[in-house]
């Protein structure tokens, strides 16, 4: 008998060491398992933390490249206004008027007001009586030069005073190139705001397409949301685009929340150069007024020259945000033009 309870309490007893090596092998296998997670989570943390600092750089690096561009644009500008301002050489007739200033005057007469309508959903299928073309320069502008000496892939300057982030060098190349590349080629998150690969800037396109990251430190395109406040284009309608071959000014038609999917009821194809007949344009600017958050009192001929600028919108990664404007046409009344614009932006 005392030998059956003895080995019953060694079988007790080895069962207990048994679960005791059991418990701690399991109290280990949690704390391995713990262990490895807080390590993860510690270098999820570090790469978040490397990553927030990587951004931060980048914007860094985006301002000073932009604010290294706007010098040697302005300086170059500057320099060409000194030169034009020079007297005429002896023996010149001085008429008062430069000949660049008459061939504006000669191209610039404004469109015929009978052909005006009040009703800018229609006004696409009216001719307007002037030429964008007069006005386009058979030479690279100097301006440019020094810009295309740091890179070649420049075509124009973009800038709206509202945002002053606004206000950089365009370039082109393949549309994927400047997707996450800086002016001077170095990989940057923010990239390069650029003319669409299949846009020409001489002859220049009907419709100039500039694409641009919606960066939340506010660089490229981060701002263009804003003007969804009418205040803004309220107070200054007026953007500002000049290519290597010509000088515009633009006002806004349309400011569209689209989507790049086929699927999507808000499906849009944005890219479209130029137009083969009056209704193709009319189809294109109706699609983006129909869908726009501002009403825009502007009205678009058929041979208006637009510009589109577009970039993410949102959440959803198919969705895009596309500012719709047109060109002032030569001769035309800017001041008018502000006032109108100013007294008929408003929310639908």
């Amino acid at each position: 008998m005392q030998s059956g309870n003895r080995r019953w309490r060694t079988d007790k007893n080895r069962r207990a060491r048994l679960n005791l090596r059991t418990a701690r092998r399991g109290s280990r296998k949690r704390f391995n398992v713990s262990r490895l997670l807080g390590i993860a989570g510690i270098i999820l943390a570090v790469a978040a933390v490397a990553l927030f600092i990587n951004y931060l750089v980048q914007g860094e690096r985006t301002r000073q490249e932009q604010a290294t561009q706007r010098e040697l644009f302005r300086t170059a500008a500057a320099g060409e206004q000194q030169t034009q301002a020079q007297p005429p050489e002896t023996g010149a007739a001085d008429t008062g008027i430069s000949a660049a200033q008459e061939t504006s005057s000669d191209a610039g007469a404004p469109a015929d007001q009978t052909n005006e309508v009040s009703v800018p959903a229609q006004d696409y299928n009216l001719a307007g009586s002037f030429d964008f073309s007069a006005t386009e320069r058979q030479a690279i502008d100097d301006r440019f030069l020094p810009l295309m000496r740091r890179n070649n892939d420049t075509v124009g300057w973009l800038s709206y005073p509202m945002i002053p982030e606004i206000d950089f060098a365009v370039v082109q190349r393949d549309n994927d190139h400047y997707m996450y590349r800086s002016f001077t080629g170095e990989k940057n998150v923010a990239g390069t705001v650029f003319l669409d690969q299949s846009n020409a800037v001489r002859p220049g396109d009907q419709n100039l397409i500039l694409h641009g990251h919606n960066m939340k430190n506010g660089t490229m395109f981060g701002k263009l949301h804003r003007l969804m406040d009418p205040v803004m284009l309220k107070t200054q309608p007026f953007f500002t685009f000049d290519t290597l071959y010509q000088d515009m000014r633009y006002v806004p038609v349309a400011l569209t929340v689209f989507s790049v999917n086929p699927n999507n009821a808000l499906y849009f194809d944005v890219i479209k150069t130029n137009f083969d007949t009056p209704d193709d344009m009319g189809n294109y600017v109706n699609w983006m007024r129909q869908h726009s958050a501002l009403s825009f009192p502007t009205q678009v001929y058929t041979q208006d020259r637009l510009l589109t600028l577009v970039t993410c919108h949102g959440n959803d990664e198919d969705e895009r945000l596309a500012l719709v404007l047109r060109a002032v046409r030569p001769g035309e009344d800017m001041d008018a033009l502000k006032q109108q614009l100013a007294a008929g932006i408003k929310k639908p």
